[in-house]
């Protein structure tokens, strides 16, 4: 079986996809409720923000090539 790994960058942008998430949801509790356009684009932007800062785990490594 193949050993396989979350890298750094696929990490972060999981993470900060699930924090959108957590985010809107607070924010409905409180009376503020955006529409799902405005909520997915948030998570797109926040996701390639993540992906964008998070270094890769050896720089010039690319497993897909």
């Amino acid at each position: 079986m193949a050993n396989r790994t979350v890298g750094p960058v696929t990490g972060a942008a999981a993470g900060a996809a699930a924090l959108t998430t957590i985010i809107f949801w607070i924010l409905t509790g409180f009376g503020i409720d955006a529409p799902g356009e405005v909520q997915g684009a948030v998570t797109t932007l926040l996701v390639i923000i993540a992906g964008w800062l998070v270094p890769s785990k050896e720089p010039g490594d690319h497993v897909a090539e």
